[in-house]
């Protein structure tokens, strides 16, 4: 998710960068040459936000939830997100089906150097909820992604570490080390650590390991079914985001059916009264 689409910067946790948008978006990518430079672990954690950006993004999607018995439940989301300047950005995803979270939608206001502003609305109690960045490890609507991880990859209050390179999905990767640098992200973010593989090619995050504040390997988060979207500006998007939880052995698998990027959004999409409509 910028990946979220379902969901500053960070974790990708998604991105690009909608849940999307938490989702999702941040997890998406842009080709960037990679160049003949050694890059250090901040310049390639840079370029794979840079890699993200987009004027405006809408996706439709399915989230498949499924637990450790093999049970299943399916909803469909869409999602905008426009892009308000390089250090702020607005995403909107609305729940399409079942029924019994229909028209639940939630909005974030992303910043680089401050914390977001994120609202839910759930209809079944005609309530808005607001979002607190000390609540932001809390899980999204039942799936196994936190409002954490569907933020954008946060470039100011992480550190990153250059690991080495690994050949994951076919792609040869860059592995970035990701940990807070300030005792307020250290005690609002639910990991003690993140471990990003971001592809050398495209700068896309192909993989990302979470560590627990408990120092467990607790989830995993991969991306697949690359494919190029738009049109005068083409670029690879990861069709396909699957977050495993190792410790609940659950699992959550997003998959767009429709994805497009620098198309006209009515601002008013992002707007606080559109919660409820």
């Amino acid at each position: 998710m910028r990946t979220c689409t379902l969901p500053k910067t960070a974790t990708i946790t998604i991105t690009g960068a909608s849940l999307a948008a938490l989702l999702m978006a941040g997890l998406l990518g842009t080709p960037v040459p990679a160049g003949a430079e050694e890059l250090t672990a901040l310049e390639i954690a840079t370029r794979s936000d840079d890699a993200t950006s987009s004027d405006t993004e809408h996706q439709i999607m399915t989230m498949t939830l499924e637990n450790r018995r093999g049970q299943q439940r399916v909803r469909t989301i869409e999602g905008w997100s426009r892009e308000i300047s390089d250090e702020e950005e607005h995403r909107f995803s609305r729940f399409l089906e079942p029924a019994d979270v229909r028209d639940t939608t939630l909005l974030s206001y992303d910043y680089d150097h401050k914390d977001d502003d994120t609202w839910l609305y759930l209809p079944a109690l005609k309530k808005i909820k607001r979002i607190l960045s000390s609540n932001k490890d809390d899980y999204f609507m039942g799936s196994d992604f936190t409002y954490e991880d569907m933020e954008n990859l946060d470039l100011v209050n992480r550190d990153y570490t250059l690991k080495g390179s690994e050949t994951i999905m076919g792609a040869d990767c860059y592995i970035v080390e990701s940990v807070p640098n300030n005792e307020e992200e250290a005690d609002e973010s639910g990991y003690l650590k993140t471990v990003l593989w971001v592809d050398k090619t495209n700068f896309l995050t192909r993989q990302v390991d979470f560590t627990d504040k408990k120092s467990r390997h607790s989830k995993r988060m991969s991306t697949d079914d690359i494919r190029t979207v738009g049109g005068e500006k083409p670029r690879p998007r990861a069709h396909k985001i699957s977050m495993e939880n190792f410790i609940t052995k659950h699992k959550t698998v997003i998959q767009f059916s429709e994805f497009e990027v620098d198309i006209p959004v009515d601002e008013d999409v992002f707007s606080q009264r559109n919660l409820r409509q």
